[in-house]
């Protein structure tokens, strides 16, 4: 396999069963995912679980995966989150989060960033770091458990001590704040930041 072919044809050829291009997306996804999996739950035999069921998942579905627009970077992501945060709230017999998207790979991809936005985000990660450490703490800690432990709001507010509104606004003033300096590191508008 060449280096230089996106992530998007290593799908489409997994597609075709072939094993190679799985095994190179596995290479450049693995110990990203696995960081990730092992902030929501600790114990690395079960995230390494987890990361196999992905790519397993990547394998089988891969047929079906959407061809244009779609980020495959972004779907693993997200696919391997969701796993670990619904095995998480498992494991801490908290009720399971409702379901956003009711088939494995519906049409509903357009929320998901492009594969070039993904490659900007990537090549901008220090900055990106360094915009989330801008957040007041008690936003970083509420989005942070959200994110990464699969809180919801209202456990959140239990989990912080702290009254739901308050969690709840934090949380939105979060995301606008978020949303609005990502365009600067995304490079769409210039900033100091």
């Amino acid at each position: 396999m060449t280096q230089d072919q996106t992530s998007e044809a290593l799908l489409a050829k997994a597609a075709r069963h072939d094993a190679e291009a799985l095994g190179e997306l596995y290479m450049r996804f693995a110990p990203g995912l696995l960081g990730m999996l092992l902030r929501i739950l600790p114990d690395r035999g079960v995230v390494e679980e987890v990361l196999d069921k992905v790519f397993l998942r990547a394998w089988n579905e891969a047929p079906r995966y959407p061809r244009e627009g779609a980020s495959v970077a972004a779907w693993l992501f997200i696919t391997a989150r969701t796993a670990a945060v619904e095995l998480r709230r498992k494991q801490q017999k908290l009720p399971a989060l409702p379901r956003i998207h009711a088939g494995p790979l519906d049409s509903s991809f357009a929320w998901l960033p492009s594969p070039q936005a993904i490659a900007r985000l990537e090549g901008r990660r220090e900055l990106l770091k360094k915009v989330l450490n801008q957040l007041p703490k008690p936003q970083r800690e509420a989005l942070e458990l959200a994110v990464f432990e699969g809180y919801t709001e209202e456990e959140i507010a239990a989990k912080l001590g702290e009254p739901l509104g308050k969690v709840k606004s934090g949380l939105r003033a979060g995301m606008r704040f978020l949303r609005h300096r990502l365009r600067a590191v995304t490079g769409t508008w210039a900033a100091n930041i």
